[in-house]
């Protein structure tokens, strides 16, 4: 899909203005204290406003649990999986295809699936996206079936 693609291709600033601006100002701030580390500083975000959500957050610590959960999250409605199929088809079938509209409804679509509000992962989601560098999304996809098969090989003895 190429409104997912774009997205991906996208720079920081165009994606920090896909989220309120408060919470573009405070994610510059953790990039800025982690020298533009985008999971740390999607950790930073999640430990700093869990009480937003008290199903979803709530322990400090646990942030890193979080933040893998949404990778697997996006992964999923990046690259095909069947239950973000109407979530993707919103996006391509809309007239609007602004980035704001897209984290949107993958925040929205997300979240609902996770049990958080889409207004708070937003903010991750975006970082997860500007951790993928520039990758394409079908290497970036590929790769990561390929992580996650050396994880489950049995080790030899």
């Amino acid at each position: 899909m190429e409104e997912l693609t774009n997205i991906i291709q996208s720079d920081q600033d165009e994606l920090m203005s896909s989220i309120d601006e408060f919470q573009a100002d405070i994610l510059k701030t953790f990039l800025k204290n982690t020298s533009n580390d985008y999971l740390t500083s999607a950790d930073n975000w999640l430990n700093a406003t869990t009480a937003n959500t008290a199903k979803f957050g709530g322990e400090q610590g646990k942030a890193k649990i979080y933040r893998d959960k949404l990778l697997e999250e996006l992964e999923k409605f990046l690259c095909g999986a069947e239950q973000y199929e109407e979530d993707r088809k919103k996006i391509a079938e809309s007239s609007d295809k602004s980035q704001q509209y897209i984290i949107g409804v993958m925040s929205a679509a997300i979240g609902k699936t996770i049990g958080a509000a889409g207004t708070f992962i937003a903010p991750v989601i975006v970082l997860l996206i500007l951790s993928l560098g520039k990758m394409a999304l079908n290497a970036w996809c590929e790769m990561r079936k390929e992580t996650k098969k050396q994880v489950t090989l049995p080790k030899k003895t």
